[in-house]
């Protein structure tokens, strides 16, 4: 598998994200080709969706946000977007609020500081799952391709582990999620719940490529992946809480604690 990343220019606010990245792959004499994955980074698409707030445009914070902000230390200005950008909030630390945004856990919702200008702050991006499919339909025609993936990445913490990693937030073209419940292990005992997150794995692959900083690369090309292409996947990475290892029994934790206090 081969990976390479895309210098952009720099992408501002209601940037032509997709017409410059297009325009810039054929500069750099390079192309998209069969079976070729192109990962985005999340910050770039936000920008080009016009998704940058300044903070002195917040106006209106909620008294849960001024206590939210009281007692993990943040701006409440830029607490008051994490909830309205949040689906829930699950709790936090200082400088940090853990939020569920789009079907998945995220810290502060998602919304970025970094690279986003004094005074600024970039959201998620809005429509994903139609964003993606969009971009996968009109990268396909312009570069004359068939079996072709998207994906828009954006990093995470893991419990317990240090630093971050890559997770697709979206993806478009190919299953996201390899189901290897039913197939024999190396001593033929079959798997039970053994399901590889082929999307997040690749986008982790990409993160050592990406980047927003100086560099100005937030676009990474996968070649020669060994992924199912498909305009019609059968299987996506989110799940409900009540089937989730972490949620599951750091719901039980919690509840014994506060038993016990």
């Amino acid at each position: 598998m081969e990976l390479f990343s895309i210098r952009l220019p720099l992408i501002k606010k209601n940037d032509p994200l997709l017409e410059i990245i297009i325009q810039t792959i054929k500069d750099q004499g390079k192309s998209l080709i069969e079976r070729d994955i192109i990962v985005i980074a999340e910050k770039v698409v936000a920008t080009s969706q016009g998704r940058v707030i300044k903070l002195t445009e917040v106006k209106n914070v909620s008294k849960k946000a001024k206590k939210l902000a009281e007692n993990y230390e943040m701006d409440e200005r830029y607490v008051e977007l994490i909830l309205q950008e949040a689906s829930m909030i699950l709790g936090g630390m200082r400088h940090v609020i853990l939020a569920k945004v789009n079907d998945f856990l995220i810290a502060n919702a998602g919304i970025d500081q970094s690279n986003a200008g004094i005074g600024n702050v970039v959201l998620l991006p809005k429509d994903l799952k139609k964003v993606v499919w969009d971009y996968w339909k009109k990268l396909r025609r312009e570069f004359g391709i068939d079996n072709f993936g998207v994906i828009i990445a954006d990093s995470r913490v893991q419990p317990l582990r240090k630093g971050t990693i890559g997770i697709a937030i979206a993806t478009a073209g190919f299953e996201p999620v390899e189901d290897l419940r039913g197939h024999p292990d190396l001593f033929n005992r079959l798997m039970e719940i053994t399901m590889r997150a082929v999307a997040d794995d690749l986008a982790s692959a990409a993160q050592f490529l990406l980047s927003e900083a100086d560099q100005q690369t937030p676009v990474v090309i996968i070649r020669n992946s060994k992924v199912e292409f498909t305009e019609n996947p059968q299987l996506t990475p989110e799940m409900a809480p009540e089937e989730c290892l972490y949620m599951n029994i750091f719901s039980k934790y919690l509840l014994k604690r506060q038993e016990e206090e």
